[in-house]
């Protein structure tokens, strides 16, 4: 016969037992996953594609939502209200909603560099475009931020405009525009067409830098990490997959952004897919020092930059994974 103490361990025992079997249920059952994602921005965020084009995660078990959005500012805003729970966007506009108390973690990096400004024919140097029109992403975006800091470097004022990436090369070729700065493939969809020139590329204006990163709500480490973990997990798998089959993916990718093989090869030449997909935590900190230098982020101070990257990177889920593929 059990003791009063023995049965009350034995009932905790059963309500530990009973949680579980029901998380583990609950799980297999599919667990909704809400993502959010750039549209058009596939070349940067090319593990994001795969896993939605060949329902990785949907055979993992899960239900997914996918949110497509226009910017990065877009998704975060939807990341703030806890209406997504994944999304894969660009560093500067995750940096800027972390600082405003929106809380997130960075689990994994998709691509470095990767962008270009397109300019035209008549501008032939840097100073020329003292008092041009550039179009960039909007604010918020690292490729504005790139020429905000090309301006500030060379002591010259561009004029820039926030314009969809998709438009941009129609502007430019009608001379709407003196040029614009924009992710894979867009660029090299102008330069075929032979609405510009490629001036410069993101390794000329900030060699090696992190653009894109995958980011979670941060509650989601805490309140379900084995989610957090499979998906990670998935994610890298269809990393690996995009990196180790080129040809289909080149399929892919010109499927997805609407534009020729040719434009979607000649585009991949700017872009960097490190694996495992570490983040380059210097140009991330240097980012974050552009956005508190220039007032886009004031609640950090310089003293707290340490701590604010550690809250909002957290690689130690990528490297125990990554560790397990060790041979």
């Amino acid at each position: 016969m059990f003791s009063k103490r023995g049965r009350i361990l034995s009932l905790g025992c059963l309500a530990v037992f009973l949680y579980v079997s029901v998380a583990s249920w609950a799980f297999a059952a599919g667990n909704e996953i809400r993502f959010g994602y750039i549209a058009l921005d596939q070349l940067h965020s090319p593990a994001v594609m795969v896993m939605k084009e060949k329902k990785l995660l949907e055979a993992a078990g899960f239900t997914v939502k996918w949110s497509e959005f226009l910017a990065g500012t877009h998704v975060l805003r939807e990341m703030a209200s806890e209406s997504i729970d994944f999304a894969s966007c660009g560093a500067v506009p995750i940096l800027a909603a972390h600082a405003q108390d929106v809380k997130l973690a960075v689990i994994a990096g998709a691509n470095r560099e990767g962008s270009s400004l397109i300019v035209d024919n008549s501008v032939k140097t840097i100073k020329d475009l003292d008092g041009k029109k550039i179009a960039t992403p909007g604010l918020g975006s690292i490729q504005d931020a790139m020429v905000a800091q090309l301006a500030r470097a060379n002591k010259i004022r561009i004029q820039r405009m926030a314009m969809r990436v998709s438009e941009m090369p129609l502007f430019l070729r009608k001379k709407e525009i003196d040029g614009f700065i924009a992710w894979a493939p867009h660029p090299s969809r102008a330069i075929v067409e032979k609405s510009g020139y490629e001036l410069l590329v993101s390794h000329d204006l900030m060699p090696d830098h992190q653009c894109c990163v995958l980011a979670a709500r941060e509650s989601l480490l805490r309140s379900e990490p084995e989610t957090v973990n499979k998906l990670l997990e998935i994610y890298l798998e269809a990393y690996k997959w995009f990196l180790e089959n080129p040809d289909e993916s080149i399929k892919l990718l010109a499927q997805n952004t609407g534009m020729t093989e040719n434009i979607v090869r000649q585009a991949l030449d700017t872009v960097k897919y490190p694996y495992p997909p570490y983040c380059d935590v210097a140009s991330m900190r240097s980012l974050a020092q552009d956005l508190m230098s220039t007032g886009k982020i004031t609640a950090v101070k310089e003293g707290d930059l340490d701590s604010f990257m550690e809250n909002l990177y957290r690689p130690e889920l990528l490297e125990k994974i990554s560790r397990t593929e060790r041979p």
